[in-house]
């Protein structure tokens, strides 16, 4: 049996790989010139490492997915510490009771016993439940929280009023209940000590893949009346398609809405450095939603003298070219891709899943996890049993 994989990211890579070990031979194209998909890392011209579309962190709680990919990297332990600056000042990422304390001086004293009190048992709650909350100082929480966080960002993120956004956007930012110094509890964080592209580039070092890089997939194949038409001699007896869906049906139901990225890159003095590697950003007389500090990704050695620094403006999709880093969630535009997920299902032999495919965000491990469950829904469903 023979696969094409459209898309050589997190999702696509994966499921590339568990498909050749079922037996598969398969065909991966990537229209960029490398694998990796955003998590694409490399060496500037000083030599440092950097992340050429925004920073990636690996973390899982997913014993699966770090079973799949700690046998293809040397890994390092790494448990690091975010933060976002708020009214002049920088403060831990989640928000947690240290952020309240400091946001609501003459209240925020009172907070962490409320909030153990009123969702016991929990380990956080997003700004949403908080301005839900049944007890009016949590309500009070939430609204400060929303106030002079999420509304702002989500409004440079996104370009859109609170309002036109759906909820589970503008308020899922999480609330720790109890202080704590790491960004992330999943068991598992560690990132490859030779960064990501040479992960992946393990996972697609099988002789029954075949990787093929600056190819789009509108050189290989089109739908056209509910079948894959094949446009050159090569064919497959089925395709995975990681990539906009809305690109593979010829935007017949319109264009899905994307925010892209522009980079802003500045190297400094080590000392001039951010305090951790990301600081986020939700005042909006500042133009970036985030700057990295390189310095303090695995990878590059410490005690460097330059370090650089990449802030994140969004922005419209306006030129071909641009990237559509995150899809903007509303209910129009959930609709508008259920419109497009439904052609989909109709093309016999055509799966499509990952980031773009499937219209949302997801962690790096949620996107493995993803191809792994392609790839076992795909030889299954192809007539062969995973197991």
């Amino acid at each position: 049996m023979r696969a094409l994989i459209v898309g050589a990211g997190c999702c696509g890579a994966s499921a590339a790989r568990r498909l050749a070990r079922y037996g598969w031979q398969v065909t991966v194209i990537d229209r960029r010139s490398h694998v990796g998909g955003n998590a694409y890392d490399r060496r500037d011209e000083n030599g440092i490492l950097y992340h050429v579309y925004g920073p990636h962190i690996f973390f899982t709680g997913r014993e699966r997915v770090w079973e799949f990919l700690a046998p293809f990297a040397r890994w390092v332990p790494f448990r690091c510490a975010l933060r976002v600056w708020i009214e002049g000042d920088s403060h831990p990422m989640p928000f947690q009771p240290e952020t309240l304390r400091r946001l609501m001086p003459e209240e925020g004293e009172a907070l962490p016993s409320v909030l153990a009190r009123e969702f016991a048992g929990r380990d956080s709650v997003t700004v949403l439940e908080l301005m839900n909350a049944s007890h009016p100082l949590l309500r009070r929480a939430g609204r400060r929280l929303y106030q002079c966080d999420c509304a702002p960002y989500n409004q440079k993120q996104w370009g859109l009023r609170p309002e036109e956004l759906s909820p589970e956007v503008i308020a899922r930012a999480p609330v720790y209940l109890v202080d704590r110094k790491e960004f992330r509890p999943e068991r598992f964080q560690f990132m490859p000590e030779d960064g990501f592209t040479a992960l992946f580039q393990s996972v697609l070092d099988h002789p029954a893949i075949e990787v093929l890089t600056g190819l789009d997939a509108s050189a290989l194949m089109e739908v056209s009346d509910g079948q894959i038409v094949w446009k050159t001699g090569r064919r497959w007896d089925t395709v995975l398609y990681t990539g906009r869906l809305d690109e593979l049906f010829s935007r017949r139901k319109g264009a899905l809405p994307y925010r892209t990225l522009r980079f802003d890159l500045e190297y400094c003095a080590s000392g001039e450095g951010l305090p951790c590697l990301a600081m986020y950003y939700p005042d909006l007389d500042i133009p970036w939603t985030r700057r990295t500090d390189y310095r303090h990704l695995p990878g590059n050695p410490p005690g460097m003298d330059k370090t650089l620094l990449v802030g994140e403006r969004p922005g419209p999709m306006e030129d071909p070219r641009d990237e559509p880093y995150y899809v903007v969630l509303t209910e129009r535009s959930k609709a508008q891709y259920q419109a497009y997920r439904k052609l989909l299902d109709q093309v016999p032999h055509l799966y499509g899943a990952g980031r773009l495919a499937d219209f949302r965000y997801y962690n790096m491990d949620e996107a493995v996890d993803r191809g792994l469950d392609m790839a076992e829904e795909i030889h299954r469903r192809e007539g062969r049993d995973p197991s």
